[in-house]
């Protein structure tokens, strides 16, 4: 079994121990990894992953493991949170794309206006 995270994609990384009078030797870091269970609301599962903690803060910043696959793109999720993504989007059905507002040319012009109506009022 690799030693990589599941979230973020931290792996082994390979480098050099540097004693006092500067002999190198090979060495492997090792990402701090965890087995932990997440629970998926929308599937009503468990999933067990090997995360960092780097990992699990980042989950934890999302607000779960729901929210944290489906807020990020398919492109940028290993391939068991793809696959977690595509059972939630199935079962709950593609939401829509968040409706943005418009950023209108005017309204920003306007607001500057404002802005600087005021400092010159303020002096």
């Amino acid at each position: 079994m690799p030693r990589v995270c599941k979230v973020t994609g931290k792996k082994t990384e390979v480098g050099m121990n540097v004693s006092h009078s500067e002999r190198h030797t090979k060495r492997t870091f090792l990402p701090n990894l965890q087995k932990l269970k997440f629970h998926s609301d929308i599937l009503g599962r468990d999933f067990s992953l090997r995360i960092s903690t780097a990992g699990l803060r980042t989950l934890t910043k999302h607000g779960g493991l729901d929210a944290y696959v489906m807020a990020k793109p398919v492109s940028r999720l290993t391939d068991e949170m793809a696959a977690i993504k595509k059972a939630i989007e199935k079962k709950a059905g593609k939401p829509a794309a968040p409706a943005k507002k418009p950023a209108h040319k005017a309204n920003r012009s306007a607001r500057l206006v404002k802005k600087v109506a005021a400092k010159a009022a303020a002096k």
